[in-house]
């Protein structure tokens, strides 16, 4: 048996990809759009910036540092875990998709002969996306991605936490096996997953191909919500348009939705004022499934504050108005 390569470079190698083309990090907001922390269009958005010649790196931050610090040493106890015979800690270049322009950056790459996983609670094992009781092979080089985060772990992992990533990875390297290690505090879990060529000809490169075609002149995607619409159409230009049956529809539904919610509200505030009545001075009241309270509370003296001065801006305001009727 090999012995383990530990290679003791106190961080991580850096980001080894052009920003102006997208890279397996990036690929879940595309993918799913689970994200909390960015939007297909902002990862649109970035890449148009970075074409046009634009510095949208950001300064590591102390969680990023943390992080980089911290990935060798959970990389090596996640190889000793697992019993890989060989890992690969220190990766200097960048890999690239054979088919389409899609790059990534391998935190270690993995070497197992042979080693059935399944979950297992006690090292921290998961197969995610086997049913229970099944397990995988893992043979062969494999990703290995390293996570630090201070969110709840559970049995599973968010796409956005390195699963989409190390999927992209796998496509790109043509690994047959990645696992994402996780480290919350002093809990470290290891997520396997086994490559899917199916899913990279029917998801993954027509996702990539549309992104790329979309770069050069900033061709939005379908806004994620209202603010983001606003986002990519921050100003109007003063014209009139004519909307659709659909759009009729729309606003038909939005006016009796807030009617609807606004009967609810008004509901809500009789309902309460009934109780409070019935309860008078009573701190608690009591039903036959259940208790109400209606307590005081004391709130301590704040001293004034003064609101901060706010540069102008622009924005967009949307609203429905009813047309007078025809004759």
């Amino acid at each position: 048996m090999k012995t383990q390569k530990i290679d003791h470079t106190p961080e991580a190698v850096g980001k080894l990809t052009p920003d102006y083309e997208i890279s397996c990090s990036l690929l879940e907001p595309l993918i799913t759009g689970q994200n909390p922390y960015a939007t297909r269009n902002q990862v649109l958005e970035n890449c148009h910036k970075a074409l046009k010649g634009k510095d949208i790196r950001i300064a590591t931050n102390n969680y990023m540092e943390v992080g980089n610090v911290l990935e060798k040493p959970v990389a090596e106890l996640a190889s000793k875990r697992i019993g890989l015979l060989d890992i690969e800690l220190v990766i200097t270049e960048a890999v690239r998709h054979s088919k389409v322009t899609l790059n990534g950056s391998i935190d270690a790459i993995g070497v197992a002969d042979n080693i059935f996983v399944t979950k297992d609670v006690e090292k921290g094992f998961y197969c995610p996306e086997l049913e229970e009781g099944e397990g995988m092979k893992v043979n062969g080089k494999g990703i290995v991605e390293i996570k630090i985060t201070n969110a709840p772990l559970s049995e599973s992992l968010p796409p956005y936490r390195g699963v989409i990533q190390v999927k992209g990875l796998m496509a790109i390297t043509e690994y047959s096996w990645a696992v994402v290690c996780v480290l919350n505090g002093s809990d470290l879990r290891m997520y396997f997953y086994q490559r899917n060529e199916q899913w990279e000809k029917d998801v993954l490169e027509p996702t990539v191909i549309d992104f790329n075609n979309r770069v050069a002149n900033l061709d939005w995607y379908d806004p994620f919500d209202t603010k983001e619409a606003g986002y990519i159409t921050p100003q109007d230009n003063g014209e009139s348009t004519e909307l659709t049956k659909q759009d009729q529809v729309h606003i038909d539904n939005i006016l009796s939705w807030q009617k609807q919610i606004k009967d609810t509200e008004n509901a809500i505030e009789e309902a309460k004022k009934s109780i409070m009545m019935s309860m008078k001075e009573a701190k608690e009241g009591y039903s036959e499934s259940h208790k109400a309270i209606w307590q005081t509370i004391n709130y301590k003296a704040k001293p004034e504050k003064v609101v901060p001065a706010k540069e102008a801006y622009t924005s967009r305001r949307f609203s429905i108005k009813e047309l007078p009727k025809k004759d």
